[in-house]
């Protein structure tokens, strides 16, 4: 294997499976709290490879704050897709909880991709709940990443992503939200020193 991907709040697993069924030589971990949304897509994963199951992914049960130590400095690459309820608080708030487990689990320089995005208008009980600040670009350059750096983790690039950008992201909730409410989402890269 030339290296491993993990998938932090994989939701249903569809990006994990997609990713290992097109990277075959990268072996690729989904990580979420609840097992439900995983059941379909885990089952499909672990068929033989004749029936569309794939060798190079696994799925495992624990929320960010409590990944497993088996993990540690494995991670060549770090994927966090559209992130929610507590998952998406520590990620904007930059909170040691969310994001110390997160460095743990990476080699040096890995690199860690996110796209997420909230909106006041859709979400407001959410944010209110959550106590999340209006999300924008000046929001995540001079806020959240010198809280980010100031734990060891470099911005790479922050740019904005449209809706529309969204339907051939390899996610399936990526897929629903590319259609109706034109809304903007957040790309942010950063990389372990």
């Amino acid at each position: 294997m030339s290296g491993v991907i993990v998938d932090i709040g994989t939701g249903d697993g569809e990006f994990v499976y997609s990713v290992a069924k097109e990277y075959p030589d990268r072996f690729v971990i989904g990580i979420d709290p609840h097992h439900k949304g995983l059941e379909k897509t885990s089952a499909r994963t672990y068929r033989k490879p004749a029936k569309g199951g794939v060798g190079n992914a696994l799925y495992v049960l624990s929320n960010v704050e409590s990944l497993p130590e088996e993990m540690n400095g494995i991670a060549n690459q770090v994927f966090i897709n559209f992130p929610w309820a507590g998952l998406l608080k520590g990620i904007v708030l930059a909170e040691d909880a969310t994001w110390n487990p997160i460095k743990r689990i990476c080699k040096k320089g890995a690199f860690v991709d996110i796209l997420f995005g909230y909106d006041q208008d859709y979400e407001e009980n959410e944010l209110e709940r959550l106590n999340l600040p209006a999300l924008s670009t000046s929001y995540i350059k001079n806020v959240m990443s010198p809280k980010l750096e100031e734990q060891g983790l470099k911005v790479v690039e922050i740019r904005s992503v449209a809706g529309k950008e969204l339907r051939d992201y390899p996610s399936s909730w990526a897929k629903k939200l590319s259609f109706g409410r034109n809304r903007e989402y957040y790309y942010l890269r950063l990389q372990t020193e």
